[in-house]
C-alpha cells in the first residue's frame, strides 16, 4: 500500500471517530432554518465520508459505497443506544444519498470538468 493511501485510511478513521463522538452528544436543541435541515447535513456529511473512503479503498467505488453503508447504518444503531438520541431510518436513507451524490460526481467529473472547462469557463 502506498503511503499516500495511508494518510487517505487515516483521515476516513479521524472522520469516523469525530462522527462517532458527536453522535455520542445529546442532541443540540435549536431553532433549525428550515425543516429536515439535519437530513441536509447527513447528506453533506455521507457525501464527505464517501470520498474519504473513496480514496482509502484506492478509488473503489462499490467497496467505498458498502464502506458508508456499514458505518452509516452502525452510527444509526449506536444512537438507538444514545440517552436523547435515537435511531433514524431517514437519517440512514440521506446518509446514502449523500454518499450516492458524491459517487455520481466522482464518476461523472470528467465529463463535468470538460463542460465546466469549455462552457463556463472558456478554455
Amino acid at each position: 500500500m502506498m503511503m499516500k493511501q495511508w494518510m487517505w485510511i487515516g483521515l476516513l478513521i479521524g472522520y469516523a471517530a469525530a462522527i462517532g463522538y458527536v453522535s455520542h452528544q445529546p442532541l443540540a436543541v435549536g431553532e433549525a432554518p428550515f425543516p429536515h435541515f439535519d437530513k441536509l447535513l447527513h447528506l453533506a456529511e455521507f457525501a464527505l465520508f464517501f470520498l474519504l473512503a473513496w480514496q482509502a479503498t484506492g478509488r473503489r467505488l462499490g467497496l467505498a459505497w458498502l464502506l458508508t453503508l456499514a458505518f452509516a447504518g452502525s452510527d444509526e444503531v449506536h444512537q438507538a443506544f444514545v440517552p436523547a438520541r435515537d435511531a433514524s431510518v431517514l437519517d440512514l436513507v440521506a446518509d446514502m444519498v449523500g454518499a450516492t451524490l458524491m459517487a455520481g460526481v466522482i464518476r461523472l467529473w470528467p465529463q463535468l470538468w470538460r463542460f465546466l472547462s469549455t462552457r463556463i469557463l472558456q478554455r
